[in-house]
């Protein structure tokens, strides 16, 4: 091998290197932002939401129930409501498995 063809392969060692290195240590920026209740005004309502990443299986009630703690007592149209208020429209019956939702937070 010629000089070139080793330095040339030592640059892409050396690169593979600090990318795996920086991904490791820097993490995402979206894991950062998930589950941190955020405030969103609506058709003059303002929510107190969280952004939740939907899992195969998990439904709005589902999803609904983890983020306000089991609260059972939650009006389930009222769910329906402000969950299509606050993503634009959305279907809560046709949630897609890996996307990202607002979820109301209720106290």
């Amino acid at each position: 091998m010629n000089f070139l063809q080793k330095c040339g392969i030592f640059l892409v060692i050396l690169l593979l290197i600090i990318s795996v290195y920086k991904d490791l240590t820097s993490g995402t920026q979206e894991s950062l932002e998930l589950n941190k209740p955020i405030e969103i005004e609506q058709t003059s309502k303002k929510y107190k939401v969280v952004k939740v990443k939907v899992q195969s299986g998990d439904t709005v009630l589902s999803i609904m129930e983890e983020v306000n703690n089991n609260n059972k007592t939650l009006d389930i149209t009222k769910i329906l409501s402000d969950f299509k208020a606050i993503n634009n429209e959305v279907s809560p019956h046709e949630l897609k498995v890996g996307n990202y939702y607002y979820f109301p937070l209720y106290k």
